[in-house]
């Protein structure tokens, strides 16, 4: 997925510009392309599915950047300890004062739904075109929509009651109420359902970048475990698992672009270029630019873990000042070594072994949780209580995901458990569990009001 074969088309630079400067802009938009002809045959339909992965690269829930949510989401809860003194929005962020005009939180707001709009256009004009197959068709239209079910998952479990957003058509949008994070979760989960029925176990040019049954089915184990409806998440857990296309790629070598752990990634779109997220996390002389993995995150860890020596990495010689080290090619190389995993088959053992104790299948709980210890060289456990199989499943996603798209506040937050965040940062709140939504929207929409609790 590189930028030159997309600019190639000259049509695919208008679709990055597409919608409206905000979710609610108050004229018409000017640049809406001409559906009849962008989705006229297959090259130029292609490309513009191909520029929604551009776009989330470049923006929102699944960009790298210290700037968007994911980085913003580790200064926020425990993960980070932010040495820089500016007041940006990382420092905000970890000292949680954040407001309602905040600019990190207007700017995930406006991309996502603009990254939304982009596969509702995709949608309606596959759907009217003459001229696709009824395979491509299929295909298009289950990436698409199966992505717009994934960023309002990311939308609702971040700000709570949101719009649902099924439509390019502006008088609707406009005005469009907010719904309950269950109703968007079940709208979420149907767009998934519809897709996992349009695609296949296709894996594009082997590099794992393109929305495909597998992905879907992943997420559908994650958005179930979220609503605790054990028996279906265990099932889409397993139906992963059981997926020759995937296994547990060794720690050393998960993180790069032929990992076998990978059931989704993010291909950057500049040729050579790696991750955001090695630019954004790794730092080479103290103090750090911006962060540094907290204390009591390095605490967490137990002796031996190969995912501290793999993973992390000092700077200088206290043993105090650590960066995240998942990602290791910092800019370029000759070729890309890494892309930047959305999902691996490590969520699915720890989904399936959280479902299991929640059923009470102690040995299968077990075998899943060990089957991720084992490998990261620490000892296997015997848990057959349920207190200590959440704490277990909480800890083991701590160290797992540390630093990839705010698993942590998102675990925190679907376990009630966001106030133990209390004991490292002395002014949090219970109403931080949500972000507060821009207030601009609500002055252009009012029925985005109420505002968030406490904002």
């Amino acid at each position: 997925m590189n930028l030159p074969r997309y600019m190639m088309l000259s049509f695919s630079l208008l679709i990055i510009n597409l919608s409206c400067s905000d979710f609610l802009e108050t004229d018409l938009p000017k640049d809406q392309l001409d559906q009849v002809k962008v989705f006229n045959d297959v090259a130029t339909a292609e490309a513009a599915m191909n520029n929604v992965y551009v776009m989330l690269v470049e923006g929102g829930f699944l960009n790298g950047n210290t700037a968007d949510n994911p980085f913003l989401m580790a200064c926020y809860t425990d993960e980070l300890e932010v040495v820089s003194t500016q007041n940006t929005d990382p420092r905000k962020f970890y000292d949680a004062v954040i407001l309602a005009d905040n600019t990190a939180v207007k700017r995930l707001w406006d991309t996502t739904y603009k990254q939304i709009y982009t596969t509702n256009n995709i949608i309606e004009g596959v759907e009217s075109s003459p001229n696709l197959s009824e395979a491509t068709k299929n295909k298009l239209i289950g990436e698409a929509i199966a992505i717009r079910g994934m960023l309002h998952f990311y939308l609702t479990q971040t700000f709570e009651d949101v719009p649902y957003i099924k439509t390019t058509n502006y008088n609707l949008n406009k005005s469009i109420a907010k719904q309950s994070t269950n109703e968007v979760m079940n709208l979420a989960i149907a767009d998934l359902k519809e897709a996992e029925l349009l695609l296949n176990d296709e894996v594009a040019n082997t590099e794992r970048i393109r929305i495909n049954k597998p992905v879907v089915q992943a997420f559908l184990a994650r958005m179930y475990l979220y609503q605790k409806k054990w028996t279906e998440s265990l099932q889409y857990a397993n139906l992963v698992i059981n997926n020759p296309l995937f296994e547990l790629e060794p720690i050393e070598t998960l993180f790069l672009k032929e990992s076998k752990s990978a059931i989704w990634q993010l291909k950057p779109t500049i040729v050579g270029f790696n991750t955001y997220e090695a630019m954004s996390y790794i730092f080479t002389a103290n103090p750090a630019p911006i962060a540094q993995l907290s204390q009591s995150l390095l605490n967490d860890f137990e002796v031996g873990d190969l995912r501290k020596t793999q993973w992390v990495k000092f700077v200088g010689d206290t043993g105090t000042n650590a960066h995240a080290f998942k990602y290791k090619q910092r800019g370029f190389s000759t070729p890309t070594k890494e892309y930047s995993i959305v999902i691996r088959i490590e969520e699915m053992y720890l989904i399936a072994a959280e479902a299991e104790a929640q059923l009470g299948n102690w040995s299968n709980f077990n075998d899943y949780l060990n089957a991720i210890r084992t490998r990261a060289n620490i000892p296997a456990l015997n848990i057959t209580d349920s207190n200590l199989a959440e704490n277990a499943i909480l800890n083991e996603r701590r160290i797992e995901f540390f630093c990839e798209f705010g698993h942590r506040f998102y675990d925190l937050k679907r376990t009630n458990k966001l106030m133990s965040l209390s004991a490292v940062k002395p002014n949090w709140m219970d109403y931080f569990k949500n972000l507060p939504i821009p207030q601009t929207e609500i002055l252009l929409n009012g029925n985005l009001k109420p505002q968030n609790t406490g904002y």
